[in-house]
């Protein structure tokens, strides 16, 4: 779990400085920074959502149609997909990309933060 956090942090400032640099390479204000961080959190959980799709759809093929054709699960509340989590079908760099997507939302919040700061 400590790896987790650590590794969160880590993204949340690959995130700030990449918005730091995107900001000083386009000239724009710095307000434009926390858009570009809510874009850069919006794209990469999209990607996300694609690869996890992506990935189930190729290493176990029909689960998501049946989830389609059946809608709402039956009474352990799970979805036929869900049931994939742990086997292996998703490859861990995949979840990475989540962890990055909240990390950029994250520093959403430290971007304000300097910003009031700064003013």
């Amino acid at each position: 779990m400590l790896n987790l956090i650590f590794n969160f942090l880590f993204l949340v400032l690959l995130s700030i400085m990449t918005t730091s640099l995107f900001i000083k390479f386009s000239g724009l204000t710095f307000w434009w920074g926390t858009v570009f961080l809510f874009f850069l959190g919006i794209s990469l959980y999209f990607l996300n959502v694609f690869f996890i799709r992506y990935f189930i759809n190729k290493k176990a093929p029909g689960i998501l149609e049946l989830d389609e054709l059946y809608g709402k699960p039956m009474k352990d509340g799970e979805y036929l997909w869900e049931k994939t989590a742990g086997t292996g079908t998703i490859p861990k760099w995949v979840s990475w990309i989540a962890v990055w997507s909240w990390a950029s939302f994250a520093g959403i919040i430290l971007w304000i933060l300097v910003w009031i700061k700064k003013c």
